[in-house]
């Protein structure tokens, strides 16, 4: 289904296929990235793609261009915990964030048994943390020093989530 973002252009979001690993990879090593969106080998994504418990999403901006994907993963979770793993744009600060965002949030309440969507995001990706928490995701917790940088420095993560009953009330 094709809906408007936020600058009124139409995007379509949809289950990402092995033939979308190159689009994915590219845009996990676009400059910058190294430090606010870790990346996979074309293994590692072959064998989550096949993985019952993972999912990956696509966002077309326009209908039939790539612009983003997300991987969640858990969604066999015994506790219904679904984690957002990844999720990036290849053009960020059109707005088109926002609207992929709420698109998988809605995508992962009506869609599976979560009764959460977790996620964790460096503490300096302020931009990040601001998008999720006005699509209702709360600031959980801290995970200190929790990821090693390619450079070697250790930095702080934030746990955020959302419950499903957050989500139905907004």
């Amino acid at each position: 289904m094709s809906s408007p973002d936020a600058s009124g252009s139409h995007h379509r979001v949809r289950p990402a296929h092995a033939s979308d690993v190159g689009y994915i990879m590219a845009t996990e090593r676009l400059p910058g990235y190294d430090v606010l969106v870790a990346s996979w080998t074309a293994d590692e994504h072959a064998l989550a793609l096949a993985s019952p418990s993972v999912a990956y999403l696509v966002i077309e901006a326009p209908p039939g261009i790539p612009a983003g994907f997300a991987i969640l993963e858990g969604l066999d979770d015994v506790h219904h915990g679904v984690k957002l793993k990844r999720i990036a744009l290849s053009n960020p600060g059109r707005g088109l964030g926002a609207a992929f965002l709420a698109e998988i949030l809605a995508w992962v309440f009506t869609t599976t048994s979560a009764g959460r969507l977790w996620l964790d995001v460096f503490v300096a990706n302020e931009r990040a943390r601001r998008a999720y928490r006005r699509a209702g995701f709360s600031e959980d917790g801290l995970l200190r020093q929790a990821y090693v940088l390619s450079s070697g420095e250790r930095v702080d993560r934030v746990l955020m989530s959302i419950l499903r009953g957050e989500w139905q009330r907004r």
